[in-house]
Order: C-alpha cells, then structure tokens, then sequence
C-alpha cells in the first residue's frame, strides 16, 4: 500500500518558511470517502523514517502533523522526535480529563503544540493555555469576524496566531495588521500586485538566457564561458552537482566537468532553474522551490502517460507555470519575451487539454487535495503508485538547489 505524502508551507511575517504541515492519505483507493484518521496517521508515524526522509522532506523545518483524539491518548506523538514535529490538536477533540493529561504531557516532554482550526469557546481555555500556537481557518471565519478574538488571545496569552488557507497578499496584509505572526496558503503562488511599468529591461536579460540555452544546438564551450563569468551562477552549479540529490562519491570540482557530466539536456534544465531563481530575489523562496517540484512532477509523469509533449517540454512547462507569479506579470506579457513553440505557449496560456490534466495532478499532489476528481480517474493505473516517488524525487531536487 503506497503512503501519499505532501506538505503544505507554513511562512513567517517575512514570507520566510517556518515549517510545513504534512498531509497524508493512504493509497487513493482509500482517501475516500471514509478514512479513518487514526489509521492514516499512525501509518505516518510508521512510515516516517522508512520510506521517507523526514529531513529531506521538511528541510530542517518543524513539521505539523494533526493527531485524532484516540491517538492522543494513546500518547503517539511521543514515538516523534520533539525537535521536528508539532503536534496538531483536531477541532473535533473535546477537552476532557484525559485529553489535557495527555497534552500536559506532551509539553513536559517539551514538544509544541498547536489547535488546529481553532473556533473560541470558554470550554477550550484548558488547552490555550497548553498550546503555542492557535491557527484560524480563513475560509470558515473569515478576518472580520476573528477581531475580537485575536485581540483577547493577543492580550492573555503569549500564544502564536496562524492564519490557514491565506489565498491571497491581501488577506496576509489583513491578517499582519490583525496580529497573526504565521501563514498558511497558496498566496505565494498568485501575482502580488500586476506590474503596469511591463518586464525589466534586466529581467528580459535573463529571459532571453532561457531562449539561448533553448537552442537546438547548444555550443557548451560558449556556455561554460558564460557560467565562468558568473560567480554566482558557478556557484550554484558546483553545488548543485555535488548535493545529496547526485549520490555521488566523489566531488566534482570544475565547472567543465560539472557541464560534462550533466549534459545537454540537464544543463539546460539547470540553466532555466538558475534563471528563474534570479528572477524571483523579491519573492519567497517558496515560490521557486515549488517551481522546481512542478517541473521535475511533470517530467516524471511524462514517463508513464501517453502525451505528445516531450519529458523535457514537460520540465519547461512545469517550471514556467508560476512565472506570472515570479514576475508579477500576465503570462501573455512574459511570453512575448521567450521563444517557445506555439503548443508550449497554448499549454502555458491553459488551453492545452492534455497538460492541463498533467498539471491539475501535480498541484493537486502538492497540496495534498486528494479528493480532486483526477485521482479517481488514475486510480488502478500505474502512475497511481508512482506519484509518492514521483513526489519526493521533486522535493529531493528542489532541496539541492537551496
């Protein structure tokens, strides 16, 4: 039975990353309709260090895990290292005797913990007063009407507010100004604010780096002359070939070796990652990490779906998908910049059938909404039990380059 994991990213005041909460399911067959949340999460639990990486896929950030009531007073949270993981408290858990035993437990042993879709009743009061951190659900009590209670937390307790599912940079303005100190959502990934002065003349710069390195015939001596002169961009790569993500033994020192073993087609995918990065200084760093999980998802799934799109075309798109978000820019404006071929603009524009499939997969995988319709349409087919490995391949070579 394969372990669906994805992680949703928590930020701080700073669009920094304080850490991801983990969302699970089962295989698909069993997401739905009925899961039962105490076997989901202990199969987590279980799971935690085989088959996954919990530090590749957390990134030396906490990680939020929801733990049902039956699995509190079990006292499974205390087979989780203290250091890594934040106990989640679901909404549904009522504060009784033997339920705040347990968490009282839980904070001599020094871990955090945090309600999960907090709505104030008197009755909780035992638990806030256990808790560091309090999330609200902004789609279930939306900001206006969290004023008052955000005011009398804020003013009782030393208690860290998170707003969840923050959806746009208006509502993370709001929630600021309210007095919430941690966010939840895909804001990042939705143009700031449309820029009305176009593209820089910089940030075109780069972008045609993208169509030069998009050439069929890529002439490496003159890339690596270019790589040379670029402190920064060397950097990245020596790094980048050496990282974890390679498994190499031995370290590779020259950007000429470092161009040779990666090849044609790598390089380039390296290049673009490079780019895009540069292009993004004012945005979370989030943004580009995901990017780069977009891209490596949709070359993977090139591999076991029938598509008249190329793995490598697949990359690019994936890699793309967020660039009006990067660039705070309509994505018809950003492609008058870049050379791509009419089916790679029609995809990126949202009117390919084929890559929109592709793509509604992987966001939806990302964000761990397993309940969309394409999962139950590949659901017995094999990218179904690929998609976990898939997942954490991404997320492995996204990590390599921060």
């Amino acid at each position: 039975m394969e372990v669906f994991l994805a992680r949703q990213p928590i930020f701080t005041l700073e669009k920094k990353i304080f850490g991801y909460e983990l969302l699970f399911r089962l295989g698909l067959e069993n997401a739905f309709p009925d899961v039962d949340g105490n076997a989901a999460t202990s199969t987590l639990v279980s799971n935690i260090f085989f088959p996954f990486d919990f530090n590749e896929i957390l990134g030396g950030k906490p990680g939020l895990i929801n733990f049902t009531e039956k699995l509190i007073l079990q006292k499974i949270p205390l087979l989780l290292s203290k250091d890594h993981f934040i106990i989640e408290v679901l909404e549904d858990i009522e504060p009784n005797e033997n339920v705040i035993s347990a968490l009282s437990l839980f904070c001599e042993k020094g871990f955090t913990i945090a309600l999960d879709d907090f709505v104030y009743h008197k009755k909780f009061l035992p638990m806030i007063e256990l808790c560091k951190i309090i999330k609200f659900d902004l789609r279930a009590m939306p900001l206006d009407g969290l004023f008052d209670i955000v005011k009398q937390i804020k003013s009782d307790y030393k208690i860290t507010l998170l707003a969840e599912k923050v959806e746009t940079y208006e509502e993370f303005d709001q929630a600021e100004e309210m007095g919430f100190e941690l966010f939840q959502g895909y804001f990042f990934s939705k143009p700031e604010v449309l820029s009305t002065t176009g593209i820089s003349s910089g940030q075109i710069t780069k972008l045609k780096l993208i169509n030069e390195v998009g050439r069929k015939e890529l002439i490496l001596k003159n890339v690596e002359k270019l790589i040379k002169n670029d402190a920064a961009v060397s950097f990245k790569l020596l790094r980048f070939i050496n990282s974890a993500y390679f498994n190499r033994q031995n370290p590779i020192n020259t950007i000429k070796d470092a161009i040779t073993y990666l090849g044609t087609n790598e390089l380039r995918k390296f290049i673009s990652i490079v780019v895009i990065s540069d292009l993004s200084t004012k945005k979370p760093n989030e943004l580009v990490r995901t990017s780069i999980i977009r891209a490596r998802m949709c070359e993977r799934c090139g591999t076991v779906l029938n598509t008249r799109f190329s793995i490598d075309e697949l990359f690019t798109l994936g890699l793309f998908s967020l660039m009006d978000a990067i660039l705070d820019c309509k994505m018809e404006d950003i492609l008058e910049q870049i050379v791509l071929s009419e089916k790679m603009e029609t995809a990126l524009f949202g009117r390919d059938k084929e890559f929109k499939i592709i793509l509604n997969i992987v966001k939806s995988f990302e964000q761990g909404n397993w309940k969309n319709a394409f999962f139950t349409a590949i659901s017995g087919k094999s990218i179904e039990t690929k998609l976990p490995e898939f997942y954490f391949d991404s997320v492995k070579m996204a990590n390599s380059f921060f």
